[in-house]
């Protein structure tokens, strides 16, 4: 196998893991920011309060996102299975 190949399916990966993770973790960061400044603002400091929203949040992108992220997943692995023969050679 080529290493040019090698490095192409890893860069692939990484950018698939961004584009899977990616929906996920900005959803998480905005949510936080938002329950940090309504702490800061109203002093409490209760961390149930911080993980509740976001639990809730993630769950919803992931019943949002989940299935086009799925799909992405399965399309992905799918062409990499199929072009591992030929890289072989």
């Amino acid at each position: 196998m080529d290493t040019g190949v090698v490095l192409e399916v890893t860069i692939r990966a990484l950018w698939m893991s961004l584009v899977l993770c990616g929906p996920i973790l900005l959803v998480m960061l905005v949510v936080g920011l938002i329950i940090g400044i309504i702490q800061a603002a109203t002093s409490v400091n209760e961390s149930a309060l911080a993980f509740i929203p976001k639990l809730i949040a993630v769950a919803l992108v992931i019943a949002i996102a989940g299935p086009l992220t799925l799909s992405m997943f399965v399309d992905y692995v799918r062409e990499v299975l199929i072009s591992l023969p030929n890289a072989a050679r």
